[in-house]
């Protein structure tokens, strides 16, 4: 190759690499543009339900992006691989209730307010290989004539965990050990109970395999933790029960997943359907989801066996959400809930109720008055935000009893006084609403409405229409 031709192509040579270099620098612009901002950068922190710490901070490391008053307070970088996160809550919750639990525990009517105030230290070494995470918690109750055991536990540790992770090119293999929130898929057995005041909590090890792909499986041995409504910093592991299980997500297609579970509750005495001893119960299912276009939907179907005593378990369920989203500014949803739980029959030497373990009844409003247990639910929902930082959500249930050998639920698998000999199938109509207003990213307002307009099963017991206002008002950073 002659000089002039080296020449040639070597005055060339810089154009085509800052060509190249450009398209480069082109192509890893789009590319972090196109990818979505975490929803903690448009507001934060999360609204309140989902536990805290599955909360990242990590991207307030570039200064521009610390637009909230307090993200000097949750967000720590303490060296090049550490970095420290904080938070708290403040909670209160007013309550005024006619003919609780139907009026069928003597008494008509109830009001009373409610605390909960939590902080919370969050602490990531080695780049997140180890974390420890602990939450504190204060919970009070003042003025309430029927107490529940998740009411008040004074100043408690509602959460205190270590984790191990290991990062690997297809995934991360997480390992936790200690005093834990759990929610799985759409909490329809396992939630963290955000009514009525303590949250859900679980001490024992979960292992967590989050693939790069969307592939996902827990595995998890645990027991539920008792709350003790006097004295502080002594909510103990319940050693009557053992909770444990698996739970899988399989990513079909691009608009359907699909989670697998097993899990099992052994509780060593109980009484239930007529029969009084250990109980070892054993949940199967599946989950379908998914959304294509303005549709989404969830459906759980469910199967229990196992041993109540000398009986056989053998129990079903079935709970689903499907809806529509419109377009338009109001960003309206209108839905379809569809629950199902067996109950038991007389004379057959089975268990035959469906124990929905730690299931979430939000989805039948705040009155605390119905589960997922011998029941058949059905009715429309919708939710719609008319005003920016507000959304409205109402919804209508007609609810029947499964079977009417079997007792009407309430959460905590306890039946309403009465009803287990009750005649009617017809459980009543619920008709319930919440307002949410959000006047601040770190200020949240809900007002509930629910009235229960009873049919014969309860009116048979002796009940009454039963009706609930709640107000509650919410601060977290």
């Amino acid at each position: 190759m002659s000089s002039t031709t080296l020449k040639r192509y070597s005055f060339h040579l810089p154009i085509i690499m800052a060509l190249g270099q450009t398209v480069l620098s082109t192509a890893q612009a789009q590319e972090i543009q196109s990818t979505p901002p975490s929803p903690l950068e448009v507001s934060r922190p999360l609204r309140p339900g989902p536990a805290r710490w599955v909360e990242d901070y990590r991207f307030l490391d570039n200064p521009a992006k610390r637009t909230d008053p307090f993200d000097a307070l949750r967000f720590q970088r303490l060296s090049d691989s550490a970095w420290l996160q904080t938070g708290a809550e403040l909670r209160y919750r007013a309550d005024a209730a006619d003919q609780p639990v139907f009026g069928l525990r003597g008494v008509k009517d109830d009001s009373y307010l409610m605390q909960r105030a939590q902080v919370h230290v969050d602490l990531h070494l080695f780049d997140d290989s180890l974390r420890t995470f602990i939450q504190l918690q204060n919970t009070r109750t003042w003025g309430k004539d029927l107490p529940s055991p998740s009411d008040q536990s004074r100043n408690e540790i509602q959460q205190a965990f270590i984790d191990g992770n290991l990062h690997y090119q297809s995934g991360t293999l997480t390992t936790r050990v200690g005093r834990q929130e759990m929610a799985y898929g759409n909490q329809v057995l396992v939630t963290y109970r955000e009514i009525p005041n303590i949250r859900q909590v679980f001490d024992g090890v979960r292992l967590s395999w989050i693939a790069k792909d969307g592939y996902k499986l827990d595995a998890f041995a645990t027991r539920p933790v008792v709350s003790r409504d006097n004295g502080s910093f002594n909510d103990p592991s319940n050693h009557q029960q053992k909770f444990y299980g698996l739970y899988g997500t399989l990513p079909l297609s691009s608009v359907l997943k699909a989670d697998l579970y097993a899990f099992g509750l052994e509780t060593e005495q109980r009484k239930l359907d007529g029969f009084t001893g250990e109980d070892n119960r054993y949940t199967f299912g599946t989950r379908l989801f998914g959304t294509w276009n303005k549709f989404d939907w969830s459906w759980d179907l469910m199967k229990q066996v196992g041993h109540m005593a000398s009986a056989d378990i053998d129990a079903w369920a079935v709970s689903s959400d499907s809806g529509y989203t419109f377009a338009g500014p109001w960003k309206a949803r209108l839905g379809l809930r569809v629950d199902a739980a067996s109950g038991d029959k007389d004379g057959d030497h089975r268990a035959g109720t469906f124990d929905p373990l730690f299931p979430k009844n939000a989805f039948y409003g705040q009155a605390s008055l119905t589960t997922l247990s011998n029941i058949i639910l059905v009715g429309p929902t919708l939710r719609f935000s008319p005003f920016n930082k507000f959304r409205f959500e109402p919804g209508i249930f007609a609810a029947w009893r499964e079977s009417n050998d079997d007792g009407v639920y309430l959460p905590g698998m306890t039946t309403a006084p009465g009803t287990t000999t009750s005649s009617g199938k017809r459980l009543g109509t619920l008709y319930q609403a919440n307002a949410n207003w959000t006047p601040t990213a770190n200020v949240s307002v809900d007002l509930d409405y629910l009235f229960y307009d009873i049919g014969s099963a309860i009116e048979s017991a002796g009940g009454n229409n039963s009706q609930i206002l709640v107000l509650r008002s919410t601060f977290r950073f």
